[in-house]
Order: structure tokens, then sequence, then C-alpha cells
């Protein structure tokens, strides 16, 4: 059943990629393969669903599930759900190269010329460009700093929030109290006497509540420390990366690598 429901969902998709509605696939599939009728493509597009005899429709012969891979480029596999790649092909690039599939894809478009304005004509010269950033010396640091970028990143909007961990762990009542007494203290004023705000408050200063007040005050001490540490981070990843890519660019930019990169038409 989960292949039934793969096989279908995919099916479709693919369907849906090339805008074709059940009659213009038929009348392609027909022309490609001389074979097929609306009451087929129905039931393909339908593998697994039960029907009013309360049968279950099952998966087409293999010759017509080989000619629906063929048709749209993709694998028997891939339509049934046995691997996410769309050929064997490229599940072997992918595997070689320990990467995914989008990624290869975009490799691709750009070596191809078909992700480039400019298209395939220039497509050496894309290739080559791409050949000399991603074996430049400064290109391995520049992908560590991106990482280390995004680490901060993340930091910055998940950011463990102290204060609420104390909140967490304390009595409303008891946290509420120490917000509002967080600043309290007592000292001598010269010529005002003693200056006791707890008292002023009519407030007990509990040994409870003290502690209370420290762990509060800790907490936004950690929370100050830990913002201010990863903006300067930030900050400092990006100067890295800006440094680190004009480095890449004058190794791009040898004497020995332009005619390569040069287009032509």
């Amino acid at each position: 059943m989960d292949k039934a429901e793969c096989w279908c969902n995919r099916l479709n998709q693919l369907m849906k990629k090339r805008n074709y509605t059940q009659k213009e696939f038929l009348k392609e599939y027909h022309k490609k393969y001389h074979g097929g009728t609306q009451a087929n493509i129905s039931r393909w597009l339908r593998v697994g669903n039960r029907i009013e005899n309360g049968k279950t429709i099952g998966f087409p012969s293999y010759e017509t599930m080989s000619n629906l891979a063929d048709f749209f480029g993709v694998s028997v596999g891939y339509l049934t759900g046995e691997t996410d790649y769309k050929s064997f092909d490229m599940e072997k690039v992918c595997d070689f190269l320990k990467s995914d599939e989008e990624t290869v894809m975009a490799i691709i478009g750009i070596t191809s010329g078909k992700s480039i304005p400019l298209g395939k004509y220039n497509a050496d010269a894309y290739e080559s460009v791409l050949h000399y950033i991603l074996t430049a010396d400064s290109f391995r640091d520049f992908v560590e700093e991106i990482q280390n970028y995004a680490e901060y990143i993340y930091r910055q909007k998940y950011s463990i929030n102290n204060v609420n961990e104390v909140a967490r762990n304390m009595k409303k009542d008891l946290f509420d109290l120490a917000v509002q007494c967080r600043e309290y203290g007592c000292w001598s004023a010269n010529g005002y006497g003693e200056v006791d705000d707890f008292k002023e408050n009519n407030i007990e200063p509990t040994e409870e509540l003290i502690e209370a007040i420290n762990l509060l005050n800790d907490a936004l001490h950690k929370d100050y420390e830990e913002e201010s540490s990863i903006e300067q981070s930030i900050k400092l990843c990006e100067y890295k990366l800006q440094k680190i890519y004009f480095e890449i660019i004058k190794e791009l930019s040898k004497e020995e690598n332009l005619p390569n990169m040069i287009k032509r038409s």
C-alpha cells in the first residue's frame, strides 16, 4: 500500500509538472508506445484504490511501468518509492559526490548553462568558473566560515533564555516579586540616613526572596553576555566571509585561468 500511494503521488506530480491533462498525456503516451486507453490512465493514477467490487486496483504490467518511467525520464524504483532518486545514474552520481539530488542538479544546471541566462553556448566557461571556485585554496575556508555563520545565526534565533528557565523553576508569585525587587537594596546615604527599599515598599527580604533575586540577576547577566557574544561573532564571521570572498576572486583571476572563463558564442 505504501508503494501504491507513492506511485500515485509521484505519477500525478510528474503529470502536473508537465501540465498534462489525462487526455493530453494519453495522446503523447500513445504516440510513443502505441498503447494505452483513457481507462488505463485512470487505473494507473488510482493504484491501490478500492473499486466497487471490493477489489484493489493493482499495479500495471512491468512493461507498462517501465514505459511510464521512461516517458517521464525517471526509474521504476522512483515511482514505487524504492528510491528517492529519479534515475539510477543520478543515484550513482549522488553517492559518488556524497551529495543530494538537488545539489547535483544545481551543478548540472550551471555547467550545462541551463540555469544561467546566457544559455548553453557559454557552458564551458561556466564549468571552468565553477571548477576554479571549488578547487580554490580559500574555498574550503569559505565553506567552513559559512557553517560557523549559520551556527551563530541559529543560536541567535533560538537562543537559550536563562530568565525563562529561572521562571519555570520558581513559583510565579516569588518570581514576580523578585522582578519587582531586582534592584532593591539597603545602604546609608549621607545627609539622608539609611535607605531601605524593602522597608519603604513593605516587603520582607526573606532568604528565599534574596536567593530568587540573585538567580534572576545572574540569568539576566548570562542572557546579556550571550546576546553580546553572538552579535560580535556574527559581525566577525561577516568580516571573514568578505575577506575570503575577495581571496577567492583573486585566485580565480590568475592569468592562466582567464582564457577558460571567457564567454564564447
